[in-house]
């Protein structure tokens, strides 16, 4: 069996496309999931399976979602070995190791254009930094991710795909759930 991270976009922001732990836990392993264990309202999810397909696993996991509420929410599944060469290349680990609280990671749905990344760079980011890595974006928010100009939605208008971001204590907590 192996084991998988699920971040699901956009749940549970705003009281909007709600979605309590424990139905999703129930309805994974629905699926025939093994070892569901999620992690705070916003879609974390460290699940075991059979299975080997991420596409199959993610249309399974959206097909659920869609069918037993009334929206639809993008899931982004890795595999703990991903997950893990993600976590493990943020540069900003070893420059910034005491203010991890400002560390974040943007993950991409899709590989992004290199030219649309690069307009990422002409945003002032009144002191924000971000490095490129694999299909990510690792971030040091200067003043915190509620201030600055460089968030998720600006992040997906700018290069055209779908990302989902979190903080680096979630980062590190899956990460340890997944072990």
């Amino acid at each position: 069996m192996k084991t998988f991270i699920l971040l699901l976009r956009g749940i549970n922001v705003g009281g909007h496309k709600k979605i309590k732990m424990a139905e999703l836990k129930k309805q994974l392993e629905g699926l025939k999931l093994k070892d569901v264990q999620t992690y705070i309202q916003s879609g974390n999810v460290v699940f075991k399976s059979e299975k080997n397909s991420i596409v199959a696993l993610t249309g399974e996991i959206e097909n659920m979602i869609k069918e037993n509420y009334s929206f639809e929410a993008k899931a982004l599944v890795l595999t703990k070995q991903k997950f893990e060469a993600i976590f493990n290349k943020n540069p900003y680990l070893s420059q910034k190791q005491n203010e991890q609280e400002k560390l974040y990671c943007t993950l991409f749905f899709q590989t992004p254009e290199k030219e649309k990344l690069d307009l990422l760079k002409l945003i002032n980011t009144d002191g924000d930094e971000f490095i490129e890595g694999d299909n990510c974006l690792y971030f040091y928010y200067n003043n915190g991710y509620g201030k600055s100009k460089i968030n998720n939605p600006v992040i997906e208008n700018k290069i055209k795909v779908l990302a989902t971001t979190r903080n680096w204590k979630t980062m590190t907590k899956l990460r340890e759930m997944a072990l």
